[in-house]
């Protein structure tokens, strides 16, 4: 069948400063279980979960591939980020160094939709995509993703997606913006007057279209 994985790859431990790294990758995460590395490590991640393995010199997280959409980094660090289907032949990327992209590939069967960047060191020896992922890894860990126990412990958490209103959406009634059915957008807005208070309803001077939805990148793999 093959693996299907995705995920972060930082080449610090931060078993001692999870805090930190949720606060630079801007999340917030619940813990849930201990569970092992085989556990983290299986195929299709589902949304909402991250799986977290720290190796003696680095940490790895396992999360959704739609999070592998786009990179990661933190200051003095290099971070992997990749998406691997070796189901459906598709593959994703992208690798920093102190916050700044060196490297960034996407793949999908034998089309190279997207290459930037310098060739990454593990690149002399092979340009499959799948081996650029588990070399880099390696790399990045400061061991090879096939030499870590099965059983090796891992941590299960969840993502917190839950935020405060923010106080411009609390407090902004002055005005509404209204969509009828007939399509044509018209806004609401309150005025003062020597009368006192009085609704104007006018056209929007120029028409609000919604983007069409359009393929993510990852949707090639299912």
């Amino acid at each position: 069948m093959g693996f299907n994985l995705s995920g972060i790859a930082i080449n610090k431990n931060f078993e001692a400063d999870f805090d930190y790294l949720q606060e630079k990758l801007g999340w917030n995460l619940e813990k849930q279980s201990e569970i092992d590395f085989e556990t983290a490590s299986s195929n299709w991640q589902e949304e909402g979960i991250c799986d977290v393995y720290f190796s003696e010199q680095g940490t790895l997280l396992f999360i959704s591939m739609d999070r592998c959409t786009e990179s990661f980094s933190i200051e003095n660090q290099n971070v992997l980020t990749f998406a691997l289907s070796e189901t459906s032949m598709a593959f994703n990327i992208i690798y920093t160094e102190n916050c700044i992209e060196k490297r960034s590939i996407m793949q999908v069967e034998d089309h190279r939709m997207h290459d930037e960047g310098e060739k990454l060191a593990v690149e002399s020896t092979s340009e499959d995509p799948s081996e650029i992922i588990w070399n880099q890894m390696g790399v990045v860990l400061g061991k090879p993703f096939w030499d870590i126990a099965s059983d090796a412990k891992a941590t299960r958490y969840i993502f917190n997606i839950s935020k405060p209103q923010l106080k411009e959406e609390a407090t902004s009634t002055e005005s509404e913006i209204t969509v009828p059915k007939d399509g044509k957008i018209t806004y609401e807005s309150e005025s003062e007057s020597d009368q006192g208070s009085i609704k104007t309803k006018k056209q929007a001077p120029y028409p609000i279209k919604t983007p069409a939805t359009e393929k993510k990148w990852w949707e090639f793999w299912k």
